[in-house]
């Protein structure tokens, strides 16, 4: 092989680089390396999580699609010591992504009255609620969520707590919850109205999450 002389090889090279640098400014791009992923074997795809809630109560006798305008509890109730209202509800995970869940009694709305003491009456500061969650409606019990809400008194007034426990519900599974809200029977005269009668707007919230992810 005949060697090219030192000077005549770099002169070579200057004139490459010029060439380099005139296709460099003229805008156009030079791709050292170039690949195309395989695509006929390999499906990429996201996750989809997919939440649908139903409920009944005394009223609405089969599960029912819940939306955000449905109201779940009966906003004409009227409330005295022991009065109890029962929703429950069905979770379906219709998705390929396992999701937690939680739930909350939310007052939408309140209207205050007057006691017999003349003092205002807060309707929601009289009311408690609790739950029970189930793998199946079966394990559903009304009377077992009413004594969870007697036993949390306290932590469940609507006015200073709604958040409740979290449950997982892997994809296609379903999983139901039974929420009452009553009025306990100890409740007195600070409770009965006069005149005008109070009234709250009560709502359901249900979140989720994908599964593993710290919940708010």
């Amino acid at each position: 092989m005949k060697k090219i002389p030192y000077t005549k090889a770099a002169w070579i090279t200057s004139v490459c680089l010029l060439i380099l640098l005139a296709v460099l400014g003229t805008g156009a791009t030079i791709a050292w390396f170039t690949d195309t992923p395989a695509v006929d074997r390999n499906t990429f795809q996201v996750g989809t999580m997919d939440l649908k809630v139903s409920y009944k109560n005394d009223q609405v006798t089969d599960y029912t699609a819940m939306d955000g305008n449905t109201a779940v509890f009966n906003d004409q109730a009227l409330y005295e010591p022991g009065y109890t209202q029962v929703v429950y509800l069905k979770i379906e995970n219709d998705g390929n992504v396992s999701f937690d869940y939680k739930l909350s009694v939310d007052m939408n709305s309140y209207t205050d009255g007057v006691n017999v003491y003349g003092e205002t009456l807060h309707l929601p500061d009289h009311l408690r609620f609790g739950v029970v969650f189930g793998a199946s409606e079966a394990e559903l019990d009304r009377a077992l969520a009413r004594e969870n809400a007697v036993n949390q008194m306290e932590s469940y007034c609507l006015d200073t707590y709604s958040q409740l426990d979290t449950v997982s519900v892997a994809a296609g599974e379903v999983r139901y919850a039974a929420l009452v809200v009553f009025m306990p029977e100890e409740v007195d005269n600070v409770a009965n109205g006069r005149g005008e009668a109070p009234s709250v707007e009560l709502g359901v919230g249900v979140y989720a999450q994908q599964a593993g992810t710290p919940m708010a």
